[in-house]
């Protein structure tokens, strides 16, 4: 039996819930949480899709002995309605694992989260388990290393860490988030980007279809660390035309082979190579010291409401004809 509890989150795709609810009940959960949401109004396929998704669970989850089901009266989409399942989740439990129904974990993952999870349970400073490994140039000589970074699709976690989260930033300064950022990260670029991120976020009054920005901008304001393993445990199964943002597998992170990682080998000592990370995870590197100033300053015009701001407008009307 895994003693660690298990969320997972699903919607409408019957056949990849199938493949990973699967292998989740090979390890034999004593408390399984699946969240569901609803399906979209109005749309006929996305009510039988959720039927067939509804109907793969029930005939899967006969013999689990602790199962909690939860959806919505309504659809939520792809920002609230993780958060609305991962809110549910660590209100239930301390600690556990948080699955996407198209990631298709090594058995080992399991072993792996339950394990970390324990060790690092009253650490403050540990906020983030990750399993999915996109970039090879990751390396490490124990089973798994720290950093500022994390991937979503399949992780784990703990209650504590997730306190606090906000999808919509409404609390955060951003230019002081930035400064913090710049101290965090030690990478002016870098810094730039979530700084501006911050403010796509808190501008956008549409219903946000993405969580997992806000949670590194939750983890980067806590100065949480995270694990990345040593080689990749988790494979998406979801680029395909059934996914919402992945679509296809062009970039080639889809179908990646996962790998062995018990027993753990554990690092002498909890250090994050900040080169390394931003080699690895950044989402902008530097340029030169000029061009990431002047970066910044046409990023601060376009989000800037003021006369920069008409000006640039004015320009770029010009340019272009209109």
């Amino acid at each position: 039996m895994l003693p660690a509890p298990i969320l997972l989150i699903t919607f409408n795709r019957p056949e990849h819930t199938r493949r990973v609810l699967t292998e989740v009940l090979r390890q034999k959960p004593e408390n399984l949480y699946v969240f569901q949401d609803a399906p979209r109004e109005g749309n006929a396929d996305d009510a039988a899709r959720c039927a067939g998704v509804k109907a793969v669970i029930d005939e899967l989850t006969v013999e689990v002995p602790q199962m909690h089901y939860y959806t919505p009266d309504h659809n939520l989409g792809c920002g609230p309605g993780p958060m609305t399942g991962i809110d549910w989740f660590f209100s239930q439990v301390e600690q556990g694992i948080v699955m996407e129904d198209d990631c298709l974990p090594h058995p080992d993952f399991f072993g792996y989260c339950e394990e970390l999870l324990n060790r690092f349970h009253d650490d403050q400073r540990l906020m983030f388990i990750n399993s999915t490994l996109y970039d090879d140039r990751w390396k490490c000589e124990a089973s798994y290393d720290y950093s500022h970074y994390m991937v979503t699709g399949a992780w784990a976690s703990w209650a504590r860490a997730w306190k606090g989260f906000d999808l919509d930033l409404d609390t955060l300064n951003a230019r002081r988030f930035r400064h913090h950022c710049k101290k965090l990260l030690k990478a002016r670029a870098e810094a730039d980007w979530w700084y501006f991120k911050t403010l796509e976020i808190q501008r956008d009054t549409t219903k946000k279809s993405y969580w997992d920005y806000q949670m590194q901008i939750h983890l980067f304001r806590h100065d949480g660390i995270t694990i990345h393993p040593q080689r990749n445990l988790v494979s998406n199964i979801g680029f395909d035309a059934a996914g919402t943002h992945t679509l296809d597998n062009n970039d080639g992170r889809g179908d990646k082979p996962v790998y062995p990682i018990l027993p753990l080998s554990h690092p002498a000592s909890m250090e994050v190579d900040l080169k390394r990370d931003n080699y690895c995870f950044a989402k902008k590197r530097s340029d030169g010291w000029l061009h990431d100033e002047l970066q910044y300053l046409y990023k601060r015009m376009l989000f800037n409401q003021g006369l920069a701001h008409r000006c640039l407008m004015v320009y770029k009307r010009m340019k272009h004809g209109r």
